[in-house]
């Protein structure tokens, strides 16, 4: 078991962003186009929407389902529908309809709050685009108290990917969000920090680089394109002050291969949602060796982020790759054997979260909800978990190490077969800049051939033959894959994680 040494106090989300406003009401907040937001006029334009809210009928305990554009208005009206009692949804205005419509009708919500160009399902009112200087101006004669939460209320939805190709939603609460920002907190929030929010608005990220901030006295510059490119990045350190900025593990090896030094000026950087790649992050160490650089390992599920790992040069060389790290504040984890025992040190076993970061479940979905958030005895007393679905291993010092999915392991042959340790082994070649492992099944299901589809790093050369060579030196025979497609680019989620399923249906 892992246990965080520090956990910063547990607030509602809202409470704790009034609570800078009220110490410091002209700390910069929020910086969107031209508009340059102090945490007073933020938490004013924030409590007119909530009034507004309230009006049309929305209640404490309701899920608000939004479709706005990213940008201060979304932001103000989160913080409202946060102030109003109630939890938020957001959901992206460029999803295609069927999606839209399929998570409104699980929501089953009469109010949907604003989309341009349209109305989808169920869309009952709009706000109109507004500058939040002119909403907080008009609110404050007489701005209502915001709602009374638990730490337990939920906050806001997440939907995620499911397996039947429904969306899942995953209910956060108050507790899970503040739980790692704030005194013993992360490293890069609070005041005089400043984040460009980037990550898509329906994604847990979205909630780390946004609430992280405003939770703390900390600044977002929200950003309009959908990713952080390097000339982008390059500006918003030069023009904005940014300083802590998170990247998927795919855009931070992009900016390390096409411009190194755009990370120059910034003081903290988190890459995660897949397996760190050991040669950009040796290039990156190269260059700022004094620039906190940390690798961030969690699911939707646990909120935001589970463990953390600042990554140095041993890492290099690590025999499973770069570790996932230690539980962030307000976490624990323990490694489950396949028989719901305890797995000691050096022996893999499933990943299962406990503390504060727990979600509360899946909407509408008890029976998922049973399955995979058990409540287990730990340390003789029972604790609500999270079974992650993810293999992993504590090394002697208690650090994390990954070891791919439960759900990724394969059988060929007669030989189970870990995905993961193909791709941990194709990572430590040279040559190689991103990979994946795939199985793929023949009509009636069974396991036909393994395929590494895999891209090169900028300048590498290597044929199929001699990345087979490469592997068999690193893996038993019968786990080295038959097949071998080499990609300009691996097909991505709108989260930024590899397309597996698309991989797998690729046919060649």
């Amino acid at each position: 078991m892992s246990e965080p040494t520090n956990t910063p106090p547990l607030r509602s989300v809202h409470a704790a962003v009034m609570e800078h406003a009220a110490t410091a009401p002209r700390d910069l907040a929020l910086v969107h186009g031209g508009e340059r937001i102090d945490y007073r006029t933020l938490t004013d334009a924030a409590a007119a929407l909530a009034g507004q809210l309230t009006a049309w009928g929305v209640r404490p305990g309701d899920i608000v389902p939004l479709l706005v554009p990213r940008g201060a208005q979304l932001v103000a009206l989160q913080l409202g529908v946060l102030m109003s009692g109630a939890a938020y949804a957001t959901l992206d205005p460029r999803w295609p309809a069927p999606r839209v419509e399929s998570i409104l009708r699980q929501l089953d919500r009469p109010v949907v709050v604003g989309r341009p160009g349209g109305e989808p399902l169920g869309v009952t009112r709009a706000l109109d685009p507004v500058p939040l200087a002119a909403i907080a101006g008009a609110a404050r004669a007489d701005r209502p108290e915001p709602a009374h939460v638990a730490l337990d209320d939920v906050a806001m939805v997440f939907f995620t990917s499911g397996s039947t190709g429904i969306p899942k939603g995953v209910l956060i609460p108050h507790r899970a969000v503040t739980r790692m920002f704030g005194p013993g907190g992360l490293d890069g929030f609070g005041p005089g920090h400043i984040t460009p929010q980037v990550a898509p608005a329906a994604w847990d990220m979205y909630a780390f680089e946004l609430w992280g901030q405003l939770t703390t006295g900390g600044a977002v510059v929200v950003v309009d394109e959908n990713h952080l490119m390097p000339s982008r990045l390059r500006s918003l350190v030069a023009d904005e002050q940014i300083d802590t900025v998170w990247l998927t593990t795919s855009l931070f090896n992009l900016v390390v291969d096409e411009d190194l030094d755009a990370f120059e000026g910034l003081k903290t950087l988190y890459v995660g949602g897949e397996k760190q790649s050991p040669r950009h992050v040796e290039m990156f160490l190269r260059r700022f060796p004094c620039l906190p650089l940390w690798n961030g390992f969690g699911p939707a599920e646990n909120c935001m982020l589970t463990t953390v790992h600042r990554m140095g040069p041993g890492d290099r060389n690590a025999p499973a790759g770069i570790p996932a790290g230690v539980p962030v504040p307000g976490t624990t984890v323990i490694l489950l054997r396949e028989d719901g025992s305890p797995a000691p040190r050096g022996e893999r076993g499933e990943i299962v979260a406990l503390g504060p970061g727990v979600a509360l479940g899946y909407l509408n979905d008890d029976l998922l909800t049973r399955e995979r958030f058990p409540e287990l005895r730990v340390a003789g007393e029972k604790r609500r978990a999270y079974r992650t679905g993810d293999m992993g291993v504590f090394d002697d010092d208690g650090v994390l190490h990954f070891h791919g999915r439960r759900d990724r392991q394969v059988k060929l042959s007669g030989n189970r077969i870990e995905l993961g340790d193909i791709e941990a082994a194709a990572s430590t070649v040279p040559q190689i800049r991103t990979c994946a492992a795939v199985a793929r099944t023949d009509e009636g299901g069974t396991v036909a051939h393994i395929a590494l589809v895999y891209t090169l790093a900028e300048g590498g050369e290597l044929t199929p033959r001699e990345l087979r060579a490469a592997l068999g030196a690193l893996l038993p025979a019968y786990a080295v894959p038959g097949r071998f497609e080499q990609l300009d680019d691996l097909p991505r989620r709108e989260n930024g994680k590899v397309d597996l399923p698309a991989l797998e249906r690729r046919r060649v």
